[in-house]
């Protein structure tokens, strides 16, 4: 019986996918062969039961805490999410539904300050999921080619080729830009009229309305946002690319992304931009200037900056070092990827932290949350010519363990005689999948 109900609800949501990715295929087609068409009815699209239904699931698989009510996935699944979501069904449709302040916390940042992040509740990470599943199709439509951030079939490896691609083509002027405090500076009048080109449903502006300016709790206090979006809400990555499209769209206007020589071509991945050219560059960062003020931004003058690879003789991006060298045989000139050096400087700090005798834990349990860790940062930095980089730091992760070992033993050094590669990558289990994906 068990089994069965399983199998009805699995197949269940496989109709609402085929029946969600239909409607979202429709919404990009319309919207691609009408670039100025403003999609009026779209509201009560957002509490059908099916899209709901998906909205749920792709919250609860992103995880995540609870926000400044404490409620949480499995407190909802206890009481009914056929029941829970009816219920919020019936909120939309009322137009009852009212987001709260998100929780915000801090993470750590590689200059070693704290980034702001901000949790929504369970309830408006669904209705902003949901919306998501709406919007999307329709701004996807618009966005360019050289935006690779949170969106599908673009990712920060295709950044990092392409930026690859051009500095082989020998685009080697090079504008690093970095906006300052972008996700707390966005303004809100701004971003609405952005999204009011495409979607003049007056509830869904509403709805985006008090996601901007429900606010945040810090410390027991509610504080009002008059600008910026949340790090953290499920939307706000979609909102990041809508607001900041019209530089996107004013490089691809100027064509001077054009293949020709002299051209000039930016890549951006959510607010992390740069622009890399033969020459005539200082174009492109006229209209870069041009537009950031328009949007009432502004640039990081620390850290934005030009380049040029011939003297600079690396760049950064992304995590990633590229840098320049010639092939000693036939002195071709070559551009290499791999992961910087601040990238494994930070990766070597959090091996550090999870094998270490100072902690608590069994050696099993580290080695797995060091796996688990390991797992993650190597699917990304394995990119391009990073076997030397990687093979540092699977050496510097068996020497810990090998420390480890010997710690608990009350020893000293690493055994080397006495420990073999079969106990460490065989009966602890330690990863050791270091393969490179080529560009």
């Amino acid at each position: 019986m068990l089994l069965k109900k399983r199998r009805n609800n699995v197949l269940r949501e496989l109709t609402n996918i085929g029946k969600i990715q239909e409607f979202q295929r429709k919404l990009y087609a319309k919207a691609k062969a009408k670039a100025k068409y403003r999609f009026y009815s779209l509201y009560d699209k957002t509490y059908r039961m099916d899209i709901l239904e998906e909205a749920y699931r792709r919250a609860k698989a992103n995880g995540g805490t609870s926000g400044v009510d404490g409620e949480t996935f499995q407190e909802i699944e206890e009481k009914g999410v056929s029941e829970y979501l009816t219920v919020l069904q019936e909120e939309l449709k009322q137009e009852q539904y009212k987001p709260k302040p998100v929780k915000r916390v801090y993470i750590p940042k590689a200059n070693g300050k704290q980034r702001p992040l901000g949790i929504p509740t369970v309830r408006d990470r669904i209705v902003q999921t949901a919306f998501l599943i709406v919007l999307e199709p329709i701004f996807e439509s618009d966005f360019m080619e050289s935006s690779y951030g949170f969106r599908a079939k673009k990712s920060a490896h295709g950044a990092i080729r392409e930026i690859a691609k051009y500095l082989n083509w020998g685009c080697e002027e090079i504008y690093d830009v970095d906006v300052e405090k972008y996700f707390d500076t966005v303004e809100h009048y701004k971003l609405l009229k952005l999204i009011a080109q495409r979607v003049s449903d007056g509830k869904i502006l509403h709805v985006i309305k008090q996601w901007l300016r429900s606010g945040y709790v810090e410390d027991g206090q509610h504080k009002q946002s008059k600008r910026g979006t949340p790090q953290g809400g499920v939307i706000s990555p979609l909102l990041a690319n809508i607001y900041l499209n019209p530089i996107d769209k004013a490089f691809e206007r100027s064509g001077i992304g054009k293949l020709r020589e002299g051209s000039i071509h930016m890549i951006r991945y959510a607010d992390d931009m740069i622009i890399l050219g033969k020459k005539k560059l200082e174009k492109g960062i006229r209209i870069l200037k041009h537009y950031i003020k328009r949007l009432g931004l502004s640039l990081n003058k620390e850290k934005t900056r030009k380049l040029n690879l011939s003297e600079d003789k690396k760049v950064e991006f992304l995590g990633f070092q590229f840098f320049k060298t010639e092939n000693r045989t036939t002195k071709k000139r070559l551009i290499l990827v791999s992961p910087s050096p601040n990238s494994l400087k930070r990766c070597r700090e959090r091996i550090k932290k999870l094998i270490n005798h100072k902690i608590p834990l069994k050696v099993q349990e580290q080695v797995r949350n060091a796996n688990k860790f390991l797992t993650g940062w190597t699917g990304y930095y394995r990119l391009g010519n990073s076997s030397k980089a990687l093979n540092k730091i699977r050496d510097y992760t068996n020497k810990r363990l090998r420390r480890l070992l010997q710690r608990n033993k009350g020893k000293s050094g690493y055994g080397w005689k006495k420990i073999d590669a079969d106990k460490i990558y065989g009966k602890l289990g330690l990863f050791c999948n270091y393969r490179v994906q080529w560009l």
